[in-house]
């Protein structure tokens, strides 16, 4: 078989290119750490990584949104366990007033610290989130509990929004302050407290206020229970879903570095390897290229 010099040349010649062309990218990989340099090296790949991305986009929204709820969240059971501890200690000085052997003079005495109670609930009602809004009150800034001028008590009108923390999935993370203090048959917690501190301080009473009182005090309480424990079980999830969230983040960031990232080791390997057959390679096509017709007559 006679192979012509021009083919021996032209097939030498683009087995160095390749070769060449390998060496490069190989360098290439190495000095980025990415298997490749644009989308149209590996459409497919670079498809998966573009969704990869968009995932990571959204993660970092829901990641905000869950760390906000969290914290909205953990604010509210911190203040309704602060409102629960007023209401105890409301239902203490009302059985003290109920007991008919207190004077009128000691009633009225547990009266102003009623009513002393009734003003740190509904300022912790009012209290501001970490945005500066009220915490179970609106966006606009009106306040979560208004007393009234003949005593009763204005909550504001809010609609409870949902916070997007995944696909799918929302959480509310707030609470309306008429949630808290409104109970069944249009009673109110505040209202109860309010006329309740009136009465023992206006005349000391015989009592029976107060014992009128109990049972829908301890509903306040009760309803404050019930609120607290739906934010406890909201945060638990927020935090459930916030690990689960870290989870998916490493699984992504783990798929694209399997995907794009390059294994510099073999890279490496791989690129001595062709550097010493492309140098031998040149080589040996230098000394061919160099002979002549009386070399080999010789």
């Amino acid at each position: 078989m006679q192979i012509s010099t021009s083919s021996f040349y032209d097939n030498t010649s683009k087995r160095l290119s390749a070769m060449s062309s390998r060496a490069s990218t190989l360098q290439t990989e190495i000095a980025t750490g990415k298997r490749f340099q644009t989308p149209s090296e590996a459409p497919a790949t670079s498809q998966q990584i573009a969704e990869l991305n968009r995932k990571d986009a959204d993660a970092a929204v829901y990641g905000g949104n869950l760390t906000l709820a969290g914290s909205l969240l953990d604010q509210a059971d911190g203040v309704l366990g602060q409102i629960g501890t007023q209401l105890q200690r409301a239902l203490e000085l009302t059985t003290q007033a109920a007991n008919g052997t207190q004077t009128p003079a000691t009633r009225k005495i547990l009266g102003t610290e009623l009513a002393s109670i009734v003003d740190a609930v509904a300022g912790l009602a009012n209290i501001r989130n970490v945005r500066g809004q009220p915490l179970f009150g609106t966006p606009d800034g009106v306040p979560a509990v208004t007393k009234n001028a003949d005593g009763s008590f204005a909550y504001a009108t809010i609609n409870v929004s949902e916070v997007p923390i995944a696909d799918g999935q929302t959480v509310q993370a707030t609470e309306g302050a008429s949630r808290i203090f409104k109970l069944d048959g249009g009673k109110d917690t505040l209202k109860i407290l309010s006329d309740l501190a009136a009465a023992l301080q206006a005349d000391g009473s015989t009592g029976k206020s107060a014992s009128d009182a109990l049972d829908d005090l301890n509903a306040g309480i009760e309803q404050v229970t019930v609120v607290q424990a739906s934010v406890g079980a909201r945060s638990a999830r927020v935090e459930l879903q916030q690990t689960l969230l870290a989870t998916a983040d490493t699984d992504r960031a783990a798929l694209r570095s399997k995907l794009e990232d390059t294994d510099v080791t073999s890279a490496v390997i791989e690129l001595q390897q062709m550097m010493t057959a492309l140098s031998a390679t040149q080589s040996s096509f230098s000394k061919l290229s160099s002979l002549s017709l009386f070399d080999y007559l010789r």
